[in-house]
């Protein structure tokens, strides 16, 4: 199995300076209603609360069905990912960026996909919970509305959303002794409602050009500045040293962070050991773990930025920990070798293995 090469761009449990959309801190503050606040909601909120009373909707009207039944084992699946990941997005502190509301979105997909016919059944079947039809386009509505309100971008589709869900819940309460074609009214409308914004978000979002670390969706939107190495080359000496000398190894090198190990990776196209996480400050190995992967000739070398502090990290940033004492036995342990470049130090563990 090959390792990961690279460690997502943040933590959420650190802190750190940076801003989402419309200057809005990390997410703002949290609790439960953080998922539909102007960093999040765009992102994703659109069609979570349809996805919520579709599957509930679905889960209710098959309480009878055999407890293998394929449709509700994946309604409680997919509502299992999606209300975990409202819990985790809602009451995280610390570093967490707009774009990592990403993973919910194919439980949104699902959830609608599967939950969005039983609505429409319920009511055109005249059945005892026909009024969730009503209920759910009045709310996507309402939250479509309010996700537009943020930026204030196209004040014409919010009156598009406004007057089509408007109009759709109007006619679902009407007697439903209804004709086949305003039936198809009431659907149209409906769609347009719950649709429009998410579409043309997504249609903006695709033709943004996007650089930098911190995506984010809308008209108008872009992304952090270039902070995390996208663009960065490593020191073509140092790539073809490793390259050369990598005797099998698993990881091409060993650093104290992926800000460092990302120069390394663009330029080798081979996996490098951030043992310090994004920043060098996770512990994600003891020294003990790392002298055996050392052991095991899975790790040869470890690079560090010759322009690193004293404490091993970037700009003098250390990880605590085991981090700090991996360093020092490296430093002690490992011979430094000559690579035929200035800006890394190169050190070889294969005699302390």
């Amino acid at each position: 199995m090959t390792p990961p090469i690279g460690m997502m761009g943040g933590s959420f449990g650190a802190g750190g300076p940076g801003n989402g959309p419309g200057g809005v801190g990390f997410g703002s503050e949290t609790g439960v209603l953080r998922i539909f606040n102007e960093s999040f909601g765009p992102n994703i909120a659109w069609l979570i609360l349809v996805a919520l009373i579709g599957g509930g909707l679905v889960i209710w009207l098959l309480r009878r069905a055999p407890r293998h039944n394929k449709e509700r084992v994946g309604v409680l699946l997919w509502l299992g990912w999606l209300l975990i990941h409202i819990v985790i997005f809602s009451m995280t502190s610390g570093t967490i960026h707009p774009y990592y509301v990403v993973a919910m979105a194919p439980a949104v997909a699902a959830l609608v996909g599967i939950g969005a016919p039983y609505i429409w059944q319920a009511y055109t079947r005249r059945t005892k919970v026909a009024w969730i039809l009503p209920l759910s386009i009045a709310l996507t509505t309402i939250l479509s509305i309010i996700m537009l309100g943020y930026s204030n971008y196209w004040p014409w589709l919010m009156w598009l959303v406004m007057i089509a869900g408007g109009v759709a819940t109007i006619l679902t309460l009407l007697p439903l002794s209804q004709t086949k074609r305003l039936k198809q009214i009431i659907l149209d409308l409906a769609i347009t409602a719950g649709m429009a914004a998410p579409i043309a978000f997504s249609v903006s979002t695709v033709a943004t050009a996007h650089s930098g670390s911190i995506p984010t969706a809308g008209p108008g939107a872009s992304a952090m500045s270039n902070t995390n190495n996208e663009l960065a080359r490593a020191e073509s000496t140092l790539v073809s040293f490793l390259l050369e000398n990598r005797h099998g190894t698993t990881w091409l090198a060993a650093v104290n962070s992926a800000n460092e190990s990302a120069p390394i990776q663009l330029s080798s196209g081979q996996p490098v050991m951030a043992i310090g996480g994004f920043n060098g400050s996770d512990s994600t190995l003891t020294l003990s773990q790392f002298k055996q992967l050392v052991k095991q000739g899975k790790v040869r070398y470890y690079v560090v930025n010759s322009r690193q502090g004293k404490s091993g990290g970037p700009s003098g940033m250390g990880g605590p920990g085991g981090n700090s004492e991996i360093l020092l036995w490296v430093k002690s342990t490992g011979s430094k070798v000559d690579y035929g470049g200035t800006q890394y130090t190169v050190y070889d563990l294969s005699a302390a293995a």
